[in-house]
């Protein structure tokens, strides 16, 4: 009974292995099929959708042609994932668009668009699997609506109301103190993470110091990137060793108006 089982178990961890292998393809079908996505978002840059037209498969035309079409200014294809042997693909695209928000403004994004693609007789082309939720450039959209009924579209080129609590986190430093000892030269940082969608701009506030300075690397944040603000503190001007020095550096956000002091203190030897 015991080698029974033990034998099942084998048996599924070998099935569930080769569930998860990865299919790869030959390194020229897979430039073919980048070279047709690249010519499809093509016509998105250039406003000219009937020629990404014409690398959508008959079947799907309709699915096409109910996509919200408007104008992107670039996109960069990011992973492809083979199925089916490797005759169809799906291919996530970071397409360059903008996102409105009320209370936001509009903000320049990169917005991952999955689209399927077939192998066909004459090359790949895009396909709608149905019954499925499909993303466009500019929101979802239900692949078979109801008998009579429009699409459903929550489109991104529309103001959305944000969440605002989210986005008062979703910029944010990893700290917001800064210690030094007085008399002893250092350098010291505080990393400020962008979780928005977009490109966010810092401001900086920095008090009058005689022997501190205060540098941001970057004062635009792109999506999941970072921005570095340096103190240093050069110890040239020495008060009463009983003196304790507290200054703080302001840093905002432009897009959530969110305003982070950051307080560096300088503390005397004890």
């Amino acid at each position: 009974m015991k080698m029974h089982r033990f034998f099942f178990i084998l048996a599924t961890l070998a099935m569930t292995l080769c569930a998860q292998q990865v299919v790869k393809i030959a390194p020229e079908k897979e430039a073919e099929l980048k070279a047709r996505v690249s010519k499809f978002w093509d016509g998105f840059v250039t406003a000219k959708y009937r020629s990404s037209d014409a690398f959508v498969s008959e079947e799907s035309k309709e699915d096409f042609f109910s996509w919200p079409k408007k104008k992107i200014k670039g996109y960069t294809i990011d992973r492809i994932a083979y199925v089916e042997g490797g005759k169809a693909a799906k291919v996530l695209t970071l397409v360059d668009t903008n996102l409105a928000m009320m209370g936001v403004g509009s903000m320049d994004i990169k917005q991952p668009v999955e689209t399927w693609w077939r192998e066909e007789e004459d090359g790949w082309f895009w396909f709608q699997p149905k019954n499925q939720i499909r993303e466009t450039p500019f929101g979802k959209m239900e692949s078979n609506p109801k008998s009579g009924e429009a699409p459903m579209a929550t489109a991104n080129s529309m103001h959305v109301m944000p969440d605002l609590k989210a986005l008062a986190s979703s910029v944010k430093p990893d700290r917001q103190d800064i210690r030094f000892v007085l008399g002893e030269p250092k350098v010291d940082t505080i990393t400020f993470s962008n979780g928005m969608p977009g490109i966010v701009t810092l401001t900086i506030d920095s008090p009058p110091a005689e022997d501190m300075t205060f540098e941001l690397s970057s004062k635009s944040i792109p999506r999941n990137g970072t921005a570095t603000l340096t103190v240093s503190y050069k110890a040239t001007f020495k008060p009463a060793d009983s003196e304790d020095i507290l200054k703080v550096v302001r840093v905002g956000v432009a897009q959530t108006g969110m305003l982070y002091p950051i307080r560096v203190s300088v503390k005397a030897k004890k």
